[in-house]
């Protein structure tokens, strides 16, 4: 690899660790927003549900202009929308200018990773490629890592508002990319722009019907029927509405949906349960969720090496029963020790990061070639939208006065004994869906 493109890559790298910092990072500080706006959870769960949101429908935007305009030009424009929303972030005065500094952030966050996996395949020879692009998902995997902890330390110290500035440091590596990223030149092409905008309205609709009223949900629906018109009718649609046509495809796609819900409600629901079952600070509570995190980091690669060697179906049966004993647990020791929880929360990052990889995995094997680009970038979609909705789900969940599920769990903390013993059943139900995908490769085999 010549000097220029290693280069090229640790700039990308340190810029990107900002940006996943950005999706946990803002966890651990959901008390001190709760608290200092007088927030229900179900209204707190915006900081992190919006982001993800912006972010997943961000990622799918710019990746499909890469085809169209240089890599550079859209990075720097993701760089600039994320530094205003990071300044923004860190001027709000009330509750309404944090959310606007949220979605502003996840759409522009959401250009780095998008265009450092489109950088794999255009700058790099294939024998480098993968190289390149394992360091990418080692910064998002240490960007995972680090936001507990560093969310922690700096609103304890220095305020919620240091976790907008904070980002403002990406900017350093600016200059080194745009000296070392090859220029490319506008290519023709065509964007679904009103696709776009119609699918973003259905997607915001539906998050709206779950946290502010049900009658949007079915405007949710109206719009996703206008959105399925609109990509029959267009050559280059924003989503390949084809693709679904796949069963297999679309079975993975339901189980990531609720690996993620798991995962991102696991997330949300434990800062909150640290905070007021425990009484941990918000630093403390960085450290209490940062082994699962680092865990994660130092044996992703392992978990590679797993799916290579036992198949993506074998890592996802024992990665589901993992989370779901793990998710089981949590919800029988609230208000016990913070090593328990800690040493709990280890199994369901560890479980999420394994379905993930063994998903990802999966999708390159049972769709043809020319739709693996396409499938791999639902993919990512998906992932972000059920952080996005799963959060609200939970934040809605534990606003709910529903009595005590947990028969083993006699704290007075019920509301997250029972959200997190959901956790469990809606793993429980990626494992039935899991069982049927296997049901239905075997039929399409016979």
């Amino acid at each position: 690899m010549s000097n220029q493109l290693k280069r090229l890559n640790y700039s990308i790298c340190f810029i990107l660790i900002f940006a996943t910092m950005n999706t946990t990072m803002m966890n651990i500080a959901l008390p001190k927003f709760a608290e200092e706006f007088i927030l229900t959870p179900t209204e707190v769960s915006w900081v992190t549900s919006i982001f993800s949101l912006t972010f997943g429908i961000g990622a799918v935007i710019f990746g499909k202009l890469a085809d169209i305009f240089p890599i550079r030009r859209l990075l720097v424009i993701g760089l600039i929308i994320f530094m205003i929303g990071s300044l923004i972030g860190f001027f709000s005065t009330n509750f309404g200018w944090v959310i606007v500094a949220r979605i502003i952030q996840g759409f522009g966050a959401a250009a780095i990773p998008s265009l450092s996996m489109v950088m794999g395949p255009r700058f790099y020879p294939p024998e480098y490629r993968g190289k390149m692009l394992a360091m990418v998902f080692s910064i998002v995997a240490l960007g995972a890592a680090v936001g507990p902890i560093l969310g922690g330390f700096l609103t304890d110290w220095f305020g919620w508002e240091a976790l907008f500035a904070i980002n403002f440091l990406s900017l350093l590596g600016l200059p080194i990319f745009l000296k070392y990223v090859p220029k490319e030149e506008t290519k023709t092409g065509t964007f679904d722009i009103l696709g776009a905008i119609i699918f973003m309205l259905a997607i915001t609709a539906i998050l709206m019907g779950i946290n502010v009223s049900s009658w949007l949900l079915l405007v949710a629906v109206v719009l996703l029927f206008v959105f399925y018109l609109q990509s029959k009718r267009t050559a280059d649609p924003f989503v390949e509405i084809q693709i679904f046509k796949n069963r297999s495809f679309s079975l993975v796609l339901l189980m990531s949906f609720l690996n993620t819900i798991t995962y991102m409600g696991t997330l949300f629901i434990l800062p909150l349960m640290l905070s007021k079952a425990n009484g941990l600070s918000t630093d403390w509570i960085g450290l209490v969720l940062f082994p699962g995190a680092l865990f994660t980091t130092i044996l992703g690669s392992q978990v590679g090496r797993l799916v290579q060697i036992k198949g993506s179906q074998f890592v996802n049966q024992w990665s589901f029963v993992l989370m779901a004993i793990a998710c089981l647990g949590l919800s029988t020791i609230v208000g016990f020790s913070p090593i328990w929880i800690s040493l709990m929360a280890i199994f369901v990052f560890l479980g999420f990061t394994a379905n993930q990889t063994a998903f990802s995995n999966y999708i390159s094997q049972i769709l043809p070639p020319k739709q693996i680009g396409i499938g791999l970038g639902l993919f990512t979609l998906m992932t972000f939208l059920a952080s996005a909705i799963g959060i609200s789900l939970y934040g809605r969940f534990l606003d709910l006065k529903i009595g005590h599920w947990n028969i083993l769990n006699n704290s007075s903390y019920s509301s997250y004994s029972n959200a997190l013993l959901l956790a469990a059943i809606v793993i429980l139900l990626a494992m039935i869906v899991l069982t049927l995908e296997k049901t239905v490769k075997k039929r399409e085999a016979l």
